[in-house]
């Protein structure tokens, strides 16, 4: 190798004893590992073979596409280290730049406080960029540091870097935290400070899959509840009934009857000479209900502890007596739609029909504005429905248009840049034997609409980068809040996947026009969050709930439950009033309903309606009305308002 350039970059009239080894390597093929740490010789051995001492370290970056799938992969370690990497970043003044790389050392997140350029997708495993930090610390799976002429590269040999590999909770490389200072040193406390990063990260890494466990475990618990055949009650450690299924609840005539935050020994009755351990197998008891008592004994019991750590225990038992015709023991999955809370018409209707539907596997399209309930009503299908899969929501507007094809279908191992090895399961796979929520499905882009289009009428899937096809057994659930049909008129969405999915449809009405379920739905969620508190059920001010009755809510039932969330959160009584709530929904004044289904008659009121307060003053009105004289008098020249005008 013609390495002539090499020795003149370097020429120093005392070079130490690092330099002299590099150059004696680079130039003689002669290493002096007696002048080199051990590890920094093996990678030196290796890049010779590799890597031209004279490159561009940012000569390899990934760009575009890549780069965004790069990302969205490790966003969740993106996350963790993003907000601890400017903290580091700030210690060496303007000297530093912290980098975080994935397991093949490309750079997915940068904090720089230098004026050196470094690029996000630059590349820093040794076969791209020589000797350096990231590339041993990956390798080797340990901390590593890296100053001046330990570096294989000329670009290289005046900064110093060190790196400290993160691990996943099953102890497998995920990446690298790296600092580097472009112009010098790193400080003496850079090890303790790296390493203490990481463990933090992995630290948090483990929590959240903990966390992430036991959600899974609860809401599988909240799926199954309400078709176990046995009566089911959640007990904590002060004997206080935190949660029912269904099947427990109908016990009551008086459905309504709130039995979470009740004493068992406000509905459980003993024996007096029965010594025998209550959760034992077995152990009878009489249920105060509202019609008397039944007799019930304890089928099993078990103790757990919740996401908080808190010990609760799970009680089964079932009826004792020889007849149970009072007892509501069948068809317990219908009424699975009994807490889905709403009695006003129009809604009720829909809550029968989605009851019916989910009997079937037919196609279901939910329509509706945001926050009206379209995933509650989508998952409470997949619940009555039987179906033993899970229920995968996905959503395709949240979702970049170059990954849906991947997560909805899956893909193979190098079926794309920074592809698993492993490939992946698609929503669709997962969702075997289940129900599919797709919602937003209004933004799914136009050519992925005919794979979805044939999955539907084959429910067979092919991975991205594959070539086996898989059969699956899933039942699709769409929703959005545009207009779908308006959507296929300009071309935006195909017909033919519309008429697909649109096989059972349901329009979700809005709060605006549900407005006589705002009190119970206001209660409901009194309720909910207060058990979650653990605070005492207040009660709300009439002048309060006339203000909660006015509005509109044009963020539907979510605007609601997050306003009622706020108001306890910060009330300071057992009483919610109108200054616990916003000033906006309090002062809200709603324009005059119409009295006729047409326009122009609605038109007509509200001119008639203006005048009048303005006394007839067609300046005044004008200006109310926020239009020209000029159109005011086009408008009022029909018979009728000639009629009615008194001026």
């Amino acid at each position: 190798m013609n390495i002539d350039y090499v020795s003149k970059l370097n020429n120093n009239n005392s070079p130490d004893k690092l330099q002299s080894a590099w150059l004696s390597f680079v130039e003689k093929g002669i290493l002096l590992e007696q002048d080199l740490p051990s590890f920094v010789a093996k990678s030196w051995r290796r890049c010779r073979s590799l890597v031209d001492p004279g490159i561009d370290p940012n000569k390899v970056v990934l760009s575009g596409d890549a780069l965004k799938i790069k990302r969205y992969e490790y966003q969740e370690l993106i996350a963790k280290a993003a907000s601890v990497m400017r903290d580091i970043c700030t210690l060496g003044g303007h000297r530093y730049f912290v980098m975080l790389c994935d397991p093949n050392g490309y750079a997915i997140e940068v904090a720089n406080n230098t004026g050196y350029p470094v690029p996000l997708g630059a590349k820093c495993r040794e076969e791209d960029i020589g000797t350096n930090a990231i590339g041993i610390a990956l390798a080797e799976n340990r901390f590593v540091e890296i100053k001046s002429y330990e570096h294989y590269v000329v670009n290289l040999h005046k900064s110093s870097c060190a790196a400290m590999p993160i691990h996943d909770p099953a102890g497998k490389i995920i990446g690298a935290i790296n600092v580097s200072n472009p112009a010098g040193a790193l400080q003496p406390e850079i090890a303790k400070i790296l390493k203490f990063t990481a463990q933090m990260i992995e630290y948090q890494l483990v929590m959240d899959q903990e966390k992430s466990r036991r959600r899974e475990a609860e809401n599988a618990f909240m799926s199954l509840k309400n078709i176990i055949e046995q009566y089911m009650l959640v007990i904590d450690n002060n004997g206080t009934i935190i949660d029912a299924n269904q099947k427990c609840i109908n016990l009551f005539k008086n459905n309504n009857r709130i039995l979470t935050g009740t004493s068992m020994q406000d509905i459980i009755r003993l024996d007096k000479n029965d010594t025998e351990p209550f959760f034992s197998p077995g152990r009878q008891f009489k249920l105060l209900v509202d019609d008397g008592t039944k007799r019930c004994k304890v089928v099993k019991s078990k103790i757990y502890k919740d996401s908080h750590e808190a010990m609760r225990t799970l009680l089964f038992f079932e009826s004792d007596e020889h007849n149970t015709g009072s007892l509501n023991t069948g068809g317990d999955r219908d009424f699975c739609f009994v807490d889905i809370v709403g009695e006003e018409r129009n809604w009720s209707n829909i809550i029968a029909k989605a009851q019916k539907a989910a009997k079937f596997d037919s196609s279901v399209l939910l329509e509706g504005a945001s926050g009206t309930g379209k995933e509650l009503i989508a998952r409470k299908i997949h619940l009555v429905s039987g179906r033993k899969g899970l229920f995968v929501p996905v959503n395709c507007g949240a979702i970049p248009k170059e990954l849906i094809a991947s997560e909805l279908f899956g893909y193979e191992d190098g079926a794309f840049t920074g592809a698993k090895r492993s490939g992946m399961k698609g929503k669709f796979e997962q969702a075997d034997g289940g129900t599919l929520f797709l919602d937003e499905i209004g933004e799914m882009p136009l050519d992925l609409q005919v794979h979805l289009l044939r999955f539907l009428q084959n429910k067979v899937v092919t991975r991205v980068g594959g070539t086996t096809s898989r059969q699956v057994n899933v039942r699709v659930i769409a929703a959005t809040n545009r207009e779908l049909c308006d959507s296929v008129k300009k071309g935006e969405f195909r017909e033919d996947l519309y008429y697909r999915l649109n096989v059972i449809n349901f329009h979700l009405p809005s709060l605006k026009e549900r407005k006589d379920d705002i009190p119970l739905l206001v209660h409901h969620f009194i309720e909910k969050f207060c058990r979650q508190w653990k605070r005492p059920l207040p009660s709300v001010d009439p002048a309060a709930m006339e203000s909660l009755c006015r509005y509109d809510w044009p963020g539907n039932v979510r605007e609601l439950g997050n306003v009622i969330e706020t108001a306890i959160v910060f009330s300071e009584d057992n009483i919610l009033k109108p200054a616990d709530f916003p000033v906006n929904i309090i002062e809200y004044v709603p324009i005059k309903p119409r009295k006729s289904g047409k326009l122009k008659k609605y038109q007509e009121e509200v001119i008639l309606e203006t005048l009048k307060k303005n006394g007839g003053n067609i300046t005044k009105t004008a200006e109310t009305l926020g239009i020209a004289r000029n159109t005011l008098y086009n408008k009022i020249r029909s018979e009728k308002l000639k009629e009615q005008r008194k001026i």
